[in-house]
Order: C-alpha cells, then structure tokens, then sequence
C-alpha cells in the first residue's frame, strides 16, 4: 500500500478539483491511503507520503502554484512530487524550469502507465472520490453535483481558448451510467449533473447520452430526486473514514453545525427536549463522535421523521456550453428531453449576432427557458461591439416574458501568461477597471431588467464609453453621487473634452506617462464616498 497524498494550492475556485478526484479513486482501487490537502501541508504529513500530486489550474495563479509545489520539494524528495492540470499543460516548460520537477503530467490522464502503473486503467474516465473533500475546511458550494465528461475535445480550435492544448481530439468518452452509479452507490446520490464537455454537439451519440442521462433520473418535468437522510450518509462517511485510518473531526464538526441547526425543525417538545439532552453531551464531552455513535439509531430516526422529502426536479447544465453554429431543430429536439438548467449559449463575437438569435429562438422553441449566456470582452471586440451583443441580449430575453436570463461576461487573457493584465487592442486598463467595477456591483452578470441594464451600461455604445470613462468610485457608488450631484458636475467638464484630450486623459487614467492640463477634471477621479460623507470634500468646491 502506498500512502498518497492530492494537493490543491490555495487559490479560492468555485469546482472542486476533478483530476484530483479521479487520481484518489484510482488508488483507492489500488488499496491505496489517500488524503486531499488545499495550501501546504505541514512537515509531519508529508513526510509520510510515497507520492505527492499537484494540481493547477488557471495560468494567473502560476505564482502560488510555483510556490505550493517549492513547498512540497522541501520535504519530500522531487522524484515523488507529480505536478498536473490547466496551468501546467499550458505551461510545461515554465513549470519545469521554475520547479526542476520532471514528473509533469499534461493533458488526460487516459492511461495509468504514465503514473508509472502496469495495471492499464483509463483514468480519465473513472468516477469521482467524493470522499476526499471532507479533508478540507475549504467549502466548493456546489458539491451536490455529479461532474463529468461524456465527450472529450472540440474541433473548433478558437483562438482565445485552451481545449485545443489541453484536449486536442475530439473523442467519445460516454460512461456517464457507470460514473453516476458509482458515485451514488459509494457517496451518495447528488441532485443535478454538471457535464464539462467542451462542444456537446460535435457528438454522433447525442441521443445515446441524452437517453442514458434521463435513464439515470435527469427526466423533464419530473420530480425525482429525495435527498437521502443526511444522517445516515454522515455514518457512512465515519465508517468509510475508520476503514482507511483517517481523521474524522472535521466531518464530525459540519454534522453537529448541522443537526444545531436541524433542531428548528422539530414540532414535538418531548422529542426536542431529547435531542437537545444529546446537544448538551456533545458540548460537555471532549470525544463528540462517542456521543453521536451512542446515539446513533435515535439522531437517524429524529432526522428522517423531520427531514425534508420533498421530491425535486433534477437539473442538466453542460457547463461549458452549447456551439449556437450547430444547434438546430433535430439536435434540439433530442436535448430538449433533458431538464436543462441553466442552458449557457456563447455570444462572443458581434458577427455572430443572426446565428446566435436563431439557436436562441431555437432552444425557446424547444421549451428552455432558463439561459445563462457567455460573453468574451476583450479579445478582438470593441466597447462599442460588446454593448451592443449586451443589448440585443436585453432585447431577445424580454421578446419572451417567461425567460429567466442573464448575460454573463468574461474578459479575456492569454492562456499562456501569469496574470490578468492583457489588455486588447481596442480596450484600455481604464475602461477594464471600469467593467469590474460594474460586474462587481451587479454580481457579474447582466440581468435583463431595461432599466437596470441602461443605468449600468447606458443607453447607447456612446453613453457606456462614457461611464466607462466615469471616476471608479462615482461607478461604484452612482446613486449617492448623482443625488449630492458630482457625477453631473463631472460630465459638464468631461463633455468639454473633443476626442484627441479624452483619448489623453484615458491613457492618464491608464497609467501612461502623458501630460493633462484639465486638473478640475483630474480632481474628480481623487474623491472617495468616505470623502464627501466627512464633508473632507465640499461639494461647492467643484460647482
């Protein structure tokens, strides 16, 4: 048995590590001990390690991934340390030369003799160990998902995007019967399916995959899904947990915040009064797992008497998104038996605008209608161009009045640089800064509220350039600065400028080195709300 060791550096995500998950359950099937760690672990744990994995992700987090794999050479010979993922596909050689590690795992790991292993095993396609995320604090929040992959690849090879590094073939890879069952039989069943396959529609097993998802429950307009009592899934953990000699306090921990919280729930006061009898042993004992052991039977019984068993609507979300260039009405028809949630289409160029509107009215057709819509900024697009796809957006979601939609914008960065600094050729660091402002404010997305929209992004591609052009703090806090009236009083001085002086003053605002005369201008972009709150800043200083 070898004692592994999985690492994910300290960078906040959203998606627990996949890779990962598919390493740990492949040695488990070894007969392997493995334990997941997010950051740098201590001395003591990993010196007990025969291999130590490490993952990445983004290039723009190569610092801390640099770091956290440094940390590990420290106390554990190089030979052992395996470095994998985006960033370090990406970045082969980068990471070579920043780490001196020569087991650099790129790409999938669709055969475990690159691990080293005679045994033969696609990887890649196993199912994913649940179970090591209750190694960490570090909460994902959308950890009642089963995630997978019944596609590999995208043929399109897009300038902007990583798959064709990272997954160069388009391959069938549909096991997504075995990988849901596993993963309920030995975790517990999740209530929605992520799929990450990266051009859905490029597939000749559409219907196979969508008849194999809704085999598993994902059917429309069909509650299926009973969360199981979380009781009895906690015991299951505990002795999955004994079985491989693994700490259980954390898992101990979250299970008692839980059945805190659990006890509102109970109508009965001689049921309350017992289980609040167990609450105070847990407070008073220093061994909390002997409490709930000892009252195993009575703690499962209370909670399935008082537990939620609602039947739910399960939900389908290809997280990567659907090609809208190759949605038509037969491939529509097909997906559309699936309860799709979000449905997440791509708007990233404004010469696709007739194309998109069509594979949107498509999918309406076929009775979707929660949308969730990538937009690419940045990249070859100009402010003007990304206006206007945000409002034809606004326009194409309130043409069908029972349309939940949202617009969701992402700025564009080289895939093989190590920050976010990239700034296209028709953008500047200014108007940038200004977008984050915004996508800060309303969440990062746009919603398809009118109004909310020309108040955040203006009426016009003119009227957003200028907001764009708008003190960030006046961005920020907009209503409490038109009220006391400064954001009026910075577009009379702002609209004097012609077109050669706004141009300087963004390339100021941007950090160049450039002469601007107008100090009263200037002046506005030094206010902060804390300022004028104070009365540090008179407002008649600027009338």
């Amino acid at each position: 048995m070898e004692r592994i060791l999985l690492v994910e550096p300290n960078y906040n995500n959203k998606y627990p590590p996949i890779g990962l998950m598919k390493i740990a359950m492949y040695h488990k099937m070894r007969g392997d001990y493995v334990e997941f760690y997010k950051g740098t672990a201590p001395f003591q744990t990993i010196s007990k390690m025969d291999r130590v994995y490490i993952t990445s992700i983004f290039t723009f987090f190569f610092d801390i991934t640099v770091e956290t794999i440094l940390h590990y050479e420290k106390y554990i010979d190089k030979s052992k340390i395996y470095i994998g993922g985006i960033a370090v596909s990406l970045m082969e050689k980068e990471f070579r030369e920043k780490t001196g590690i020569s087991n650099v795992l790129t790409g999938q790991l669709i055969d475990s003799a690159i691990l080293g292993y005679g045994d033969s095993i696609n990887i890649d396609i196993l199912p994913l160990d649940y179970d090591i995320l209750d190694d960490i604090e570090y909460e994902y929040g959308i950890e009642n998902n089963f995630f997978a992959y019944t596609t590999r690849g995208c043929p399109r090879k897009c300038d902007f995007c990583a798959v064709k590094t990272l997954e160069p073939c388009f391959l069938e890879t549909n096991n997504i019967i075995n990988q849901v069952s596993c993963v309920r039989n030995n975790f517990g069943d999740k209530r929605n399916l992520m799929l990450m396959d990266n051009n859905i529609f490029f597939s000749k097993e559409l219907e196979r995959i969508c008849a194999d998802i809704m085999s598993l429950g994902f059917v429309k307009d069909k509650a299926t899904y009973i969360p199981e009592n979380p009781v009895i899934l906690f015991f299951n953990k505990i002795d999955r947990r004994y079985k491989m000699n693994k700490s259980t306090w954390l898992v101990v921990d979250k299970f008692i915040i839980y059945f805190r919280k659990f006890i509102t729930r109970i109508k009965k006061e001689s049921v309350k009064e017992e289980v609040f009898e167990i609450i105070r042993k847990l407070d008073e004992t220093d061994n909390p797992l002997e409490v709930l052991l000892e009252h195993r039977d009575q703690i499962i019984m209370v909670v399935e008497k008082y537990r939620t068993k609602k039947p739910l609507q399960r939900y389908v979300d290809f997280n990567q998104g659907i090609d809208a260039r190759l949605l038509t009405d037969e491939k529509m028809k097909i997906l559309s038996q699936l309860p799709l949630r979000p449905f997440r289409l791509a708007y990233d160029n404004i010469k696709t605008t007739e194309t998109y509107i069509s594979a949107f009215k498509i999918a309406y057709k076929w009775g979707v209608r929660h949308f969730s819509n990538y937009m690419l900024y940045n990249f070859e697009d100009t402010p003007e161009d990304f206006w206007h796809r945000a409002y034809n957006n606004i326009n194409l979601y309130n043409e069908f009045q029972d349309v939940s939609a949202f617009s969701f914008p992402m700025k564009y960065a080289p895939i093989d640089k190590t920050d976010r600094s990239y700034i296209g050729e028709h953008w500047n660091k200014k108007y940038l800064s200004a977008m984050n402002v915004i996508l800060n404010v309303t969440k990062g997305v746009i919603a398809k509220e009118i109004d909310f929209f020309i108040k955040a992004y203006g009426g016009s591609p003119e009227e957003f350039q200028e907001i764009l052009s708008m003190p960030n703090e006046f961005i920020k806090y907009r209503v409490f600065f038109e009220k006391n009236g400064l954001i009026d009083l910075w577009k009379i001085e702002f609209k004097k400028l012609d077109k050669t002086e706004k141009e300087i003053l963004l390339s100021k605002l941007s950090g160049d080195t450039v002469e601007f005369l107008n100090e009263k201008l200037l002046s506005f972009y030094k206010i902060t709300k804390r300022q004028v709150e104070t009365l540090k800043v008179q407002i008649k200083d600027y009338q």
